[in-house]
């Protein structure tokens, strides 16, 4: 299973967002500069996110994007299904064991629960730690 490319993005949208202050509004040219992400790719991954309540919009100067929640209060999960729909290892009628088939349901069951689990906050926390460790001599 492999996310798609524009979960990637709305995944490292989101996260650079919630890398600012809380209530810090970001123009879209920006952010996509930053992260380098195709412009019109994230206008149409921000309205996704927009439409699923994670951020909203404001028009005119000074308009831009703004996330609704913290990041603490902002699942990997919920960017991922608002994106790119439910996460499902098995198609409709596959063809698996009854065995494999509960086993695969078993481990999407546990995928799902750390998905709805692992907040952006866990995520930024984690990208301190590995920060934190250096090997330069």
């Amino acid at each position: 299973m492999k996310i798609s490319k524009k979960a990637e993005y709305a995944l490292r949208a989101v996260l650079a967002m919630s890398r600012s202050a809380t209530g810090t509004i970001f123009s879209i040219q920006s952010l996509a500069e930053e992260e380098r992400i195709p412009l019109k790719f994230l206008e149409q991954i921000l309205l996704i996110l927009r439409k699923g309540g994670i951020m909203h919009s404001r028009r005119g100067a000074g308009g831009g994007y703004q996330l609704v929640r913290p990041a603490s209060r902002i699942t990997v999960g919920e960017i991922l299904e608002l994106v790119d729909g439910p996460i499902e290892l098995l198609p409709d009628g596959n063809s698996l064991s009854p065995g494999l088939t509960s086993a695969f349901q078993e481990l999407q069951g546990e995928m799902q629960a750390w998905l709805t689990k692992m907040t952006l906050a866990d995520v930024m926390q984690r990208e301190q730690l590995r920060g934190a460790v250096s090997f330069d001599i």
